[in-house]
């Protein structure tokens, strides 16, 4: 009798590790999906801001080409 309430101490035990371990297994992947999802984000942001920047540049210096050599 001893033995089994001893068995079932440690089952119980158990059962709380890996819940509480699961727990925080869950709130760790929660908060790194959330940072992975930000820098995703901000890094999606920057490259649009520096193709249109980029597009921009393009479009004047052709602008600037233009208007030096094919005057009218």
């Amino acid at each position: 009798m001893r033995a089994e309430l001893i068995q079932e101490l440690q089952l119980l035990q158990n059962s709380r590790a890996n819940k509480f371990a699961d727990e925080l297994a869950d709130r760790i992947l929660s908060s790194v999906d959330a940072v992975n999802e930000k820098v995703q984000s901000s890094m999606s942001k920057r490259g649009n801001m520096l193709m249109l920047l980029d597009k921009t540049l393009n479009f004047s210096t052709i602008r600037k080409l233009r208007n030096r050599f094919f005057r009218p």
